[in-house]
């Protein structure tokens, strides 16, 4: 068989077999979703490596004055909070690969999946990141304290004699507890959104207007 043959015998299976699919702009912007979700994914993977470099140095600088046991409970809680890290993003790199697969594109039924993938990631990503306030917030005390935190674990200790000789300090201490526990909030629920929540209910949209046009 000749290249003619090929080409005509090709040509016939093309008019035959291939329809064009309606919806396809919808599946184009889906596949734009995921290639901006993919950078998301990247970006802040980056990000997360390159705070845990600075976080990991923070103690060794003589302006913190972080020693002792205040820096092996600093590594230990750091240390902790990598691992729980690695369980979403455990989530999140088996979501990036499954991206990169092109039948996913293919029909609602694997955009579907798609989409409760990503809603699963995101929920994991959520519900990991409130697991490690106390730890963040540690970290926080123990970056404040500056040198302090032997003293202030001793005042929060003697709370009752603490409130009566220093209630300032006890003042500040909640305080900066709400201040640490609303930035964190703040942070994760920007972080969530930003980078994938508002990206999930676009698939929605292209999801929904799918199935409005199939009942029509």
């Amino acid at each position: 068989m000749n290249f003619d043959e090929l080409k005509e015998q090709w040509n016939n299976q093309t008019e035959n077999n291939f329809e064009v699919d309606p919806n396809l702009s919808h599946y184009k912007s889906v596949g734009s979703i995921l290639v901006k979700l993919r950078k998301n994914i990247k970006t802040e993977f980056i990000s997360w490596l390159c705070a845990i470099i600075f976080l990991l140095i923070l103690p060794n600088l003589e302006v913190y004055q972080i020693t002792g046991y205040a820096k092996v409970a600093y590594y230990c809680i750091l240390f902790q909070m990598c691992l729980s890290s690695m369980f979403y993003y455990k989530k999140f790199f088996y979501f990036y690969k499954s991206t990169k697969q092109f039948e996913l594109l293919s029909s609602r039924e694997n955009l579907l999946k798609l989409y409760y993938d990503l809603k699963f990631s995101i929920e994991t990503y959520k519900m990991s990141s409130y697991l490690l306030l106390p730890q963040g917030l540690l970290i926080c005390f123990i970056f404040f304290s500056l040198g302090h935190s032997a003293e202030w674990v001793d005042k929060i200790y003697h709370f009752g004699e603490t409130w009566k000789n220093d209630s300032s300090f006890i003042i500040f201490l909640v305080l900066g507890i709400f201040a640490g526990l609303v930035s964190l909030v703040i942070c994760i629920e920007s972080m969530s959104y930003y980078y994938y929540a508002k990206y999930l209910k676009m698939i929605k949209n292209n999801i929904d207007a799918l199935e409005e046009e199939v009942e029509l």
